[in-house]
């Protein structure tokens, strides 16, 4: 980690610190996108206010158009969300940006910017935005002995910046907390797959290899009838490792993470669950009950678990509609999941273009209808791909009049319905 990049995020970091400090006795305006990684930055902000007895209001927004819609009256802080918006934030009261998308405006007067882009790390990999609010809170209390560095991990797995290496540059901080702190387990080789808590290690291994090989490990390791985050993680190393000399195991293996601490649900030992659970919740109105599940709190979870049934059916429905060859059409440069004939809600239409962007290898542009004027757009592009889904989501909207923005390898949009056709032209222009 290059020092004068982390002198330079270590002055930003004081900035935030500083105004943080300086609106002691002022109620705040907390706005939070209701993504897993917005909720969980969300969850540790709102531990640091009340050790620092600052009252807050904490509002899960869909997007950086809510936050102009609730508007600036008082003094505001702006998580996961932001950057884009920059001029339009200009107001009299101060406004405090903790971010990690990409910067395109000036910062106002007003506005405390803290973006680790600023100093030259990847928002899109190395810093989700909930690490940097962990990085921002911790500079005021004591986080590393809380469940917020847990926190920050799921934070960043919400936002695809764990992968088979684990994860990098700024989330390695978070990680190396709850690992001195015995709450986090990382573990190589291990199973990179969905369902590690709600799956047994013979069902993953079945599911990847077949019957076969599941019988070679039972024979060798006895009933394999516990998920992968119940066993010992030398344990699911030793199988893994097995079961990837008896066949390929094609990418789904490496580095994973395990909470080590009692949970009431098996699914919460688990990152990527967890990052789930938290999507439910805020994908369908209830952002409140994944701020309580982020920090800790288990007295809605009931609400949580049915809130996560729902998403993940929702999920499976629109999955079974492309399964039978309708909705997807080759464009030029892409794919794309026309979720206005297929009824694919707004709420899931990212998740479903992520999934079909890592099966196809390909860009993959996803619409959905969130009224009947309005259209949202979900862009992803693959590993090791040229185009910027950031880029692209945010030229081609301002090109019809609608907003876009994000990261490198998924963005978002909305733009007027009626301008579809045009915005879909831009867009091939510009790939």
């Amino acid at each position: 980690m290059s020092e004068s990049r982390w002198d330079e995020l270590e002055r930003l970091l004081g900035e935030g610190a500083d105004l943080l400090t300086e609106l002691k006795g002022h109620a705040l305006r907390v706005y939070t996108h209701n993504d897993a990684d917005g909720l969980s930055a969300g969850a540790i902000l709102a531990f640091t206010l009340r050790c620092l007895e600052i009252p807050a209001a904490i509002r899960v927004l869909d997007n950086e158009s809510d936050v102009l819609k609730e508007g600036i009256d008082g003094p505001t802080v702006i998580l996961d969300m932001g950057s884009g918006i920059l001029r339009k934030l200009s107001a009299d009261d101060p406004v405090l940006v903790v971010d990690h998308h990409e910067v395109s405006e000036e910062v106002p007067s007003n506005v405390t910017l803290v973006n680790p882009r600023e100093c030259g790390f990847d928002g899109g990999t190395e810093a989700s935005a909930s690490t940097v609010t962990y990085l921002l809170c911790k500079t005021l209390v004591k986080l590393e002995r809380t469940e917020l560095p847990k926190a920050a991990l799921v934070g960043a797995y919400g936002d695809n910046q764990a992968d088979r290496r684990g994860v990098r540059g700024l989330n390695r901080i978070p990680e190396r907390d709850g690992e001195e702190a015995e709450i986090v387990e990382p573990r190589d080789p291990a199973y990179w797959t969905f369902g590690r808590a709600t799956m047994t290690v013979g069902e993953i291994v079945e599911t990847l290899s077949g019957p076969d090989v599941r019988r070679a490990l039972e024979s060798r390791f006895g009933e394999l009838d516990r998920p992968p985050v119940d066993i010992p993680g030398e344990e699911e190393s030793e199988i893994v490792e097995e079961h990837s000399r008896l066949t390929d195991l094609n990418g789904r293996m490496g580095y994973i993470h395990v909470f080590r601490d009692e949970r009431p649900l098996t699914a919460l030992k688990d990152p990527l669950e967890t990052a789930t659970l938290l999507n439910s919740c805020g994908r369908y109105g209830e952002g409140w009950i994944g701020l309580l599940v982020a920090m800790g709190s288990w007295d809605h979870l009931d609400r949580a678990k049915r809130l996560r049934r729902k998403h993940k059916a929702v999920i499976r429905e629109a999955l079974s509609k492309l399964e039978r060859g309708r909705g997807v059409e080759e464009r030029d440069g892409y794919l794309l999941i026309d979720g206005c004939s297929l009824d694919i809600p707004p709420t899931v239409i990212g998740i479903v273009s992520q999934i079909v962007c890592e099966n196809e290898d390909r860009v993959v542009v996803g619409v959905s209808r969130l009224d009947d004027e309005t259209v949202k757009v979900s862009v992803r592009c693959p590993e090791g791909s040229d185009a910027d889904a950031g880029e692209l989501a945010s030229e081609a909207a301002e090109k019809v009049g609608g907003e876009g923005g994000g990261h490198e390898r998924a963005a978002g949009a909305e733009i007027p319905a009626d301008r579809l056709d045009e915005f879909l032209e831009h867009l091939e222009r510009l790939l």
